[in-house]
């Protein structure tokens, strides 16, 4: 009877063991994976992130969910793009179809459908005259918030990493702004 040594049993093929073959074959995978990446933009569109109480900290939530989310959207063969934009004339919020500040966007899709706000004061602050400007309020598990919570940016750019074949749409550019942007143009101090 011929026993083999332990030596011989545990021997793997070279085409198994680390370093030899399987190494190679993930690295053509990683390689291909990110050749056919898809791509998720991300567009959080304002007219102001650098004073608004409301606006600036929706953005920190918005690069806290992005990064949070960059290595499993990595896993996935996926990108994302983010991008601040920051309107500064009634005609570039018209041709990013603005109908509400901050807006978020994902693949051209507004992640909060239904538009609310309420007076936004540091907004008021940006305009001559003691302008009244409302701003974007979020609605989350039946809560307010001020900014968009990080539980829910997480939730949509997940979503739509789940979706990745839903098609990405581009905003036609409207003809008139809300009346409440339009006033916060009309006021809006000269720098």
């Amino acid at each position: 009877m011929h026993t083999k040594s332990d030596a011989e049993f545990f021997k793997l093929a070279p085409e198994v063991c680390c370093g030899s073959g399987a190494a190679d074959t993930a690295d053509d995978t990683t390689k291909e994976a990110q050749e056919a990446k898809k791509v998720l933009n991300i567009d959080l569109i304002a007219i102001d992130l650098s004073t608004c109480r409301r606006c600036v900290p929706t953005g920190d939530q918005l690069k806290r969910a992005v990064d949070l989310l960059g290595p499993v959207a990595d896993v996935l063969g996926i990108e994302l793009k983010h991008r601040e934009i920051v309107v500064q004339t009634p005609q570039e919020a018209k041709n990013h179809a603005l109908l509400s500040s901050p807006t978020i966007r994902i693949n051209g899709h507004d992640i909060a459908q239904d538009i609310r706000e309420s007076l936004c004061e540091s907004c008021g602050d940006l305009t001559s005259g003691g302008t009244m400007v409302d701003c974007r309020e979020w609605h989350y598990r039946d809560k307010v918030y001020f900014a968009a919570p990080l539980p829910l940016l997480v939730e949509a750019i997940m979503g739509a990493m789940l979706n990745m074949d839903k098609p990405p749409i581009v905003p036609a550019p409207i003809e008139k702004l809300p009346a409440n942007l339009q006033r916060y143009f009309d006021n809006k101090r000269q720098p």
